[in-house]
C-alpha cells in the first residue's frame, strides 16, 4: 500500500558511513602498530558520527544507531590509541 508514496526512500547517511569506517579503522590501525594514525581516525570518527545523528533526525536518512555505535567505538578507540602509544614509547624506550 505504500509503494504509491511520494516521499523518497530511506537511505543511509554518507557521514554515518564514513563514521563507522572511521571508528573501525582507527581500531584496526591502533592494534597493528600505529597508533598515531588510530588516534586521528577515532578523533575523526567522533564529529562525523554526531553528523550523522544529527542528520538521521529527517525520515528521509538513516543510520542514527550506526552513528551513536561509532562515537562510542571512537571513544574506545582513543583509549586505545593512547594506551598503544604509551605501551609503543616505554617498550622502545627500554
Amino acid at each position: 500500500m505504500d509503494q504509491y508514496s511520494l516521499r523518497p526512500p530511506p537511505r543511509i547517511g554518507t557521514s554515518a558511513i564514513l563514521a563507522v569506517l572511521a571508528s573501525l579503522g582507527s581500531m584496526f590501525l591502533s592494534c597493528s602498530g600505529r597508533p598515531l594514525w588510530g588516534l586521528i581516525l577515532a578523533v575523526l570518527s567522533i564529529p562525523l558520527g554526531l553528523i550523522g545523528f544529527i542528520r538521521a533526525a529527517s525520515p528521509e536518512i538513516k543510520g542514527g544507531i550506526a552513528s551513536i555505535l561509532s562515537i562510542i567505538v571512537g571513544i574506545v578507540g582513543v583509549a586505545v590509541a593512547v594506551v598503544a602509544m604509551f605501551f609503543k614509547i616505554v617498550l622502545f624506550h627500554w
